[in-house]
């Protein structure tokens, strides 16, 4: 039989929310949200029937705290929260140790390896979770909510997902600043960046079936002097896009002309 737990938040931003309203659709009590403003708690609170909690001090009964604020937030919230010795405390940070919510047991890190936006749904059954404990019961605690919502977790400890999240912001971050940069560049040439769009469903879905190194084109992996040339030079309006291009036409250059020795 599954567990219920009572699970409470602090905070309530993108991932609070998906991780929040995932949690009610699988039958677990939200049972208070709070956050600096007080405004988006009350907006999570009404979406999945919890109170808006103010300040820091929880009831008993409360099982799990999950802290899901701005990363140089977490260790004040953390140092600020009291609760029954036996309530669990956990952040959702993939740069942050687990250390900085000072505890030696009942806390732990259950961090989803996806990029969350407020207003947009997330298939949480194909997100992974990566999850670390100070103790073997939270630890299993914290697997067993991850299991809940996700498709798999992964103990891991607070270096490693470090450098997850590292990855993320390359596979994830810089891709879509790209593409921001592209569309821009579009709406230049008078057309509307949607032109755009089956280009970087194609890019992505390839990149996963192939590989991404199977999967490079482009000037830049053909070696293609002017073109790049030529690029550059419409790239003159604007000399940090001009040196982002070259240097990564460059780095793609010598990456696989390595791959060729």
């Amino acid at each position: 039989m599954r567990n219920v737990y009572n699970i409470s938040f602090v905070g309530a931003g993108n991932v609070a929310e998906a991780l929040a309203l995932a949690f009610m659709k699988e039958k677990q009590k939200i049972a208070s949200v709070s956050s600096k403003s007080g405004i988006s708690a009350r907006s999570l609170a009404d979406k999945t029937g919890a109170i808006v909690q103010n300040g820091y001090h929880f009831p008993d009964e409360t099982d799990i705290i999950i802290i899901s604020v701005n990363d140089s937030s977490i260790e004040s919230v953390a140092e600020s929260i009291e609760c029954n010795d036996n309530t669990i405390v956990v952040h959702t940070a993939g740069s942050v140790p687990l250390s900085i919510l000072g505890r030696s047991d009942n806390a732990g890190v259950l961090y989803p390896l996806q990029t969350f936006t407020k207003g947009r749904t997330v298939n949480m059954r194909a997100v992974p979770f990566f999850i670390e404990a100070t103790d073997e019961h939270t630890l299993q605690v914290i697997k067993d909510l991850a299991m809940v919502i996700g498709s798999s977790s992964h103990e891991c400890v607070s270096e490693r997902r470090k450098s997850l999240h590292l990855a993320a912001v390359f596979a994830s971050n810089f891709p879509n600043y790209m593409m921001a940069i592209g569309s821009e560049i579009v709406s230049r040439a008078g057309f509307n960046p949607g032109v755009l769009h089956p280009l970087i469903k194609e890019m992505t879905g390839k990149a996963i079936a192939m590989g991404p190194e199977s999967a490079q084109t482009g000037p830049a992996r053909r070696s293609d002097r002017k073109i790049i040339d030529e690029h550059l030079e419409l790239l003159s309006y604007a000399p940090e896009y001009q040196d982002l291009y070259k240097q990564v036409s460059e780095m793609i250059i010598n990456y696989f002309n390595k791959k060729n020795l």
